[in-house]
């Protein structure tokens, strides 16, 4: 069975749509895994709809041809991952007032555009490709961990469950070479959340890390939303892109 349309490495592989095409190639097992055991992928943690999607192929390429010429530019710089001295890759900041605009469909992009990079790129130097070379990490399903473990009367076990989801979660968006931060900007985030968040973006500006963030808030609103010090580590080296038009939610395109 030929797997060219379940792989991300469809455009980018000779093998594709060839008899060579299935589920026993090693490369297609490396990133999307076999028999149950997740791939580079899966590991990832982008939504499930998302894990196909790339710069070629991605549904708001068409709607929005501005941006995806930033996005192909941008894609551009992720050979720089491997030169340890080289020009620092920036950060993306891509805002909408409206929501289904392409944000989240956009940041996937980027965010399996480098897993590619990063894989062939490796190949290519003759090194092992990273088990978890990108992370999604969605804010809102981040701060509902945070607030069912933080909740009076909770059951422990479900309380613990949370915790440690809470925490991997944490610690992946901290470590990972490459994080999506989905819907960046709630404003009823406690305290104690807003500083977890700062830590892990505050280690990831640090370590000038990139990172991709989604928000329907302007990015001079974070100092609003959080404080002044992470509004001024979210737009360092960072690039704000914005997305035009209404949203396409519920539209088959």
């Amino acid at each position: 069975m030929n797997h060219a349309s379940k792989c991300i490495l469809s455009t980018q592989c000779k093998l594709a749509n060839s008899e060579s095409c299935n589920a026993h190639c090693p490369h297609f097992i490396a990133l999307h895994g076999l028999n149950g055991v997740s791939g580079r992928v899966a590991t990832a943690g982008t939504p499930r709809d998302y894990r196909l999607v790339t710069a070629s192929n991605s549904p708001a390429r068409a709607e929005q041809a501005s941006v995806y010429r930033a996005v192909d530019a941008y894609i551009k710089t992720f050979e720089r991952q491997f030169d340890a001295e080289g020009e620092r890759i920036k950060s993306l900041y891509l805002f909408s007032e409206s929501p289904g605009t392409g944000k989240t469909t956009t940041a996937s992009v980027l965010l399996n555009e480098w897993l590619i990079a990063h894989y062939i790129g490796s190949l290519r130097l003759g090194l092992q490709p990273l088990q978890q070379p990108a992370y999604f990490l969605d804010v809102n399903n981040w701060q509902t961990l945070y607030n069912e473990f933080n909740r009076n009367n909770i059951p422990r076990e479900i309380a613990e469950t949370a915790s440690r989801e809470y925490y991997k979660q944490m610690k992946y968006a901290k470590t990972a070479p490459f994080v999506v931060f989905d819907d960046l900007g709630i404003r009823d985030a406690s305290q104690p959340f807003k500083a977890d968040l700062h830590s892990v973006i505050n280690h990831r500006v640090t370590n000038k890390m990139p990172s991709v963030y989604t928000s329907n808030l302007p990015i001079t609103e974070m100092e609003f939303v959080f404080d002044k010090r992470l509004y001024d580590r979210v737009r360092d080296f960072c690039l704000v892109i914005l997305f035009d038009g209404e949203s396409n939610r519920g539209m088959r395109r």
